[in-house]
């Protein structure tokens, strides 16, 4: 998850800028699937990215080998098997709360983001 500039929302003591950073998000939603990404508009916005992937042929892969037509282990062969195609963003009007987090400098940090009918307002830091 990212946050835009120009967010109007105060963020606690973190010990880095949360506008230059890309966060960890815990329990958006039960029922999504993981690896999703979002981000946080400067008008206070959840947005999810629309996104599909799709096979990556063998020979386009990291780790192919054009001598042989192959990979030398089956984890090269796995490595970028599928690649992500951006389609855009769409928002969320999430209402709840959840949870995101990133370590900085060996230290945890853990924050709770909550949205009132779609609107960030309040980002707290989670005990």
């Amino acid at each position: 998850m990212t946050f835009e500039d120009g967010l109007d929302v105060e963020f606690p003591d973190i010990g880095a800028d949360p506008f230059e950073i890309t966060l960890q998000t815990k329990s958006i939603t039960r029922h999504q699937p993981m690896l999703e990404n979002y981000k946080v508009t400067s008008a206070g916005h959840l947005l999810k990215q629309d996104a599909e992937y799709e096979h990556v042929p063998e020979e386009e892969r990291p780790g192919y080998n054009e001598e042989t037509g192959g990979f030398d282990t089956e984890i090269e062969r796995a490595r970028g098997s599928m690649r992500k195609i951006h389609h855009g963003w769409s928002d969320t009007a999430y209402h709840g709360t959840f949870e995101f987090h990133w370590t900085i400098d060996s230290d945890y940090v853990s924050l709770d983001a909550k949205f009132t009918d779609g609107q960030l307002v309040e980002i707290s830091r989670n005990k």
